[in-house]
């Protein structure tokens, strides 16, 4: 069925989920002897993937071209072929085939956008089928979750109707065209009639009514989730989503996203990705006057197709933040195509030097790299996070994909030194974070590794690593995600959070609802400061199941205390469960302000960014949305901050010694508030492991009365600076070599005010 099937594994897969298994199986095995799934480089049946070409982005076009001529279970185009061969001269003249071809076809028509003819599809397969029989509960609940995302596609992917997209949905803001979520609720009252026990329908039920603006009243009593379930434990001000209003338009698949000031003026610009092969980047230079303009082409991006995630850097230490891109993530074998390094020219371009820096070949399914300076030789490292499967089914053998530790030559080259230095993980990784956890001045690695254990590399200082994670109590959870170290509770010392992946809606839902579910949640590691951790979860009240895609932290109120926002989704057409933000009181709990602050976007959120993008001292949340089939994109979202009152101030550090992005310095400021001191601590990176924050360090301050002293320390260098008498609300730059800081005078702005310009 639409909302349980999840591509890009096993055979049956590729074909569908919804067919009687004897079907299925005669379907899949016409279709491997018929090449289905064979595709040009991608031919499963040899288990590896030829590479891509030698040209300076044609290789990217002639990648997505090929997908699309594939049996690629997202983008490919064969499977579709054959079905409709099938329905025009079906192998067996009988109902029961002809119903499961018709299902299939209409999961590959919603899948590549035609939604409206999935939907007669389904209607056709569900007068065909057996009114007593298993299928016609599948088809009908395929057919509700057709119907919520026509509707979604005829009134919220549009500037004007994407507001209609957070829980719980503002009857305002409902379809103004209710055919198609009117008919997904009839559908779910049946299915729910048929079967009342079933959280799915019971959770897709209550959201069909909120689009429809029938929320709470006009859901029938038995099935409402009260909307006490949507109440938030804490109220942190309401942010305004207004992408769309400012020139951020745009529909993509899952990518990634960047907060970064990329021309050096002072103010924080947008760049995106997607993992749509076919699909660019997008950079929306910040004009300072509350808009944004798009400058892709000008900027020579728009052959840079593909990318599930992209993450910022100044690898070569001349002032300008680059850009790494990596691509293949999910894919599998298919999935073997090469990254991008993007060098930031000074002038507005950027230029592909991925061949000449060695990062191209060999070209390994990636979504997750970082950047740190494993080795304090002032230049930045790379770790490239690979996705290998010991057992995969569609390949017919282990897909042996090791993780790259690229090291700087600094020349503008890497040398990948995995494997010397035992890193090769040789697990499938979908997270990474790099953070000096044990205070020693050299950076270690966390990797985490869907349905496996997670390792904890530490540096032994030597250009080698051990992963220490089983005898730190660190492996967990198995189905993870996102990763990141942080200081959480201002101690001084890196704690761990490593978010859960939960695979199904219905997990989701029934952790809403307070029902026992086996869904997996995440870990927060509290650094015990003596080499050790002890997993606080449950006791801080983040032991919850999310499907956590996206990820980023910052800090919502200023408190000077770290936040968190988990963008969410998974594959399947019902994966409508809210992106969810905690909020961090005061190092000893963590409180659920997602319905209160308006973040809970129920469409799939990836690449989460924070920055001060307006410069009025609070920071703004840039969200990258989308799914993963063609047909699932949706409209990137940006949260203005409604601010505080708090304190703040912002600091960028320019390395010398060190690399010049300064990626983990380490920053104290020591603030009287209230006629007491405290510590709030903050290290330079760009955060989670999904979406980039800036690389300027936005410190809430809370309702400090004076700074005491701010401190700043080098690793590479083992230099500390130490500076007094420094203002509050001010942006400052620190050079690694200066005596003194200097006070940026940057612009303030309204977002949302003036003309703004640029191509389109």
């Amino acid at each position: 069925m639409f909302s349980r099937r999840i591509a890009g594994l096993p055979v049956a897969f590729v074909i569908g989920t919804g067919c009687a298994l004897a079907v299925c199986i005669v379907v899949a095995t016409l279709a491997w002897r018929s090449g289905l799934l064979e595709g040009g480089p991608f031919d499963l049946r040899g288990g590896s993937a030829k590479p891509t070409g030698s040209g300076s982005v044609a290789d990217l076009a002639g990648y997505a071209a090929m997908l699309a001529d594939s049996g690629d279970p997202y983008f490919g185009t064969r499977q579709l072929g054959y079905l409709l061969e099938q329905a025009e001269n079906p192998m067996f003249d009988t109902d029961t085939w002809r119903v499961n071809i018709l299902s299939q076809l209409a999961f590959h028509r919603l899948r590549l956008g035609d939604v409206d003819e999935s939907i007669r599809l389904l209607n056709e397969a569900l007068e065909l089928s057996d009114p007593d029989g298993f299928d016609r509960i599948g088809i009908m609940e395929d057919l509700a979750v057709a119907y919520m995302k026509q509707g979604e596609l005829r009134n919220c992917v549009s500037p004007e109707g994407r507001l209609v997209c957070a829980l719980p949905l503002d009857p305002a803001y409902s379809h103004e065209d209710r055919y198609s979520a009117t008919m997904a609720t009839d559908l779910l009252e049946s299915l729910l009639a048929h079967n009342p026990e079933s959280v799915r329908y019971r959770w897709l039920l209550n959201v069909a009514h909120m689009v429809l603006g029938t929320y709470p009243d006009g859901v029938p009593g038995e099935y409402l989730i009260s909307p006490d379930v949507f109440a938030s434990d804490y109220e942190v001000g309401r942010f305004e989503e207004i992408g769309a209003d400012i020139g951020i338009y745009g529909v993509d698949l899952a990518g990634g996203s960047i907060v970064e000031d990329f021309d050096n003026d002072g103010l924080l610009d947008i760049m995106t990705s997607t993992w749509d092969p076919a699909g660019s980047l997008k950079y929306y230079r910040n004009e300072g006057d509350g808009r944004f303009s798009e400058r892709t082409g000008a900027a020579g991006l728009s052959g840079q197709m593909g990318g599930l995630n992209i993450v910022q850097a100044d690898y070569d230490n001349d002032g300008w933040t680059d850009v790494l891109v990596m691509r293949g993530g999910w894919l599998l074998s298919r999935g073997q195509v090469r990254m991008s390094l993007l060098r930031n020219n000074g002038d507005g371009t950027f230029w592909d030097v991925t061949r000449e820096a060695g990062l191209a070949l060999p070209a390994y399914p990636s979504q997750s790299a970082v950047w740190a300076d494993y080795d304090n030789d002032g230049d930045l490292d790379l770790f490239s996070c690979s996705e290998s499967m010991p057992e995969a089914p569609e390949a017919g053998a282990a897909l042996i994909f090791p993780s790259r530790l690229f090291r700087n030559n600094g020349d503008g080259t890497f040398t990948d030194v995995a494997n010397e230095a035992g890193v090769a993980n040789l697990r499938y990784c979908k997270g990474s974070a790099w953070g000096d956890y044990d205070n020693d001045g050299d950076p270690d690695l966390y990797v985490s590794n869907y349905a496996d254990e997670n390792r904890l590399y530490r540096n032994n200082g030597d250009g080698t690593f051990t992963d220490v994670a089983p005898e730190l109590g660190l492996t967990e959870p198995l189905e993870s995600f996102p990763t990141w170290f942080w200081d959480y509770d201002n101690d001084g010392w890196l704690d761990l959070l490593v978010a859960g992946y939960a695979r199904d809606i219905e997990l989701v839902a029934k952790d809403y609802l307070g029902i026992p579910n086996d869904g997996a949640r995440p870990r927060l590691y509290r650094n015990d400061g003596v080499g050790g951790f002890e997993d606080v979860t449950e006791q801080v009240g983040l032991y919850r199941v999310a499907q956590a895609m996206g990820a980023n932290f910052g800090d919502f109120d200023n408190d000077g205390f770290l936040d968190f926002y988990l963008g969410t989704g998974f594959p399947a057409f019902d994966a409508l469960a809210p992106n969810v933000a905690y909020r961090n009181d005061g190092g000893e709990s963590f409180s659920d302000v997602t319905f209160s602050a308006g973040l809970g976007h129920i469409q799939k959120g990836h690449g989460i960014a924070f920055g001060d993008l307006d410069r009025d001292g609070d920071q703004d949340i840039f969200m990258q949305v989308g799914g993963f089939y063609p047909s699932d994109g949706f409209l990137n979202a940006l949260y203005v901050n409604p601010g505080n009152g708090n304190r703040w101030l912002s600091v960028r550090l320019v390395g010398v010694e060190s690399n010049r992005s300064a990626i983990g310095a380490r920053i104290r400021v020591t603030v009287t508030e209230d006629d007491v001191s405290r510590n709030i601590h903050a290290v330079v990176g760009s955060g989670g492991s999904f979406g980039a924050s800036s690389l300027e360090q936005e410190i809430g301050l809370g309702t400090a009365d004076a700074v005491e002293w701010l401190e700043v320390y080098w690793p590479t260098s083992d230099i500390r600076q130490t500076f007094e008498n420094v203002p509050l609300d001010a942006a400052l730059e620190i050079r690694e070599d200066a005596a003194d800081y200097t006070v940026r005078d940057l612009p303030r702005f309204q977002l949302g005010v003036g003309a703004g310009s640029g191509e389109r």
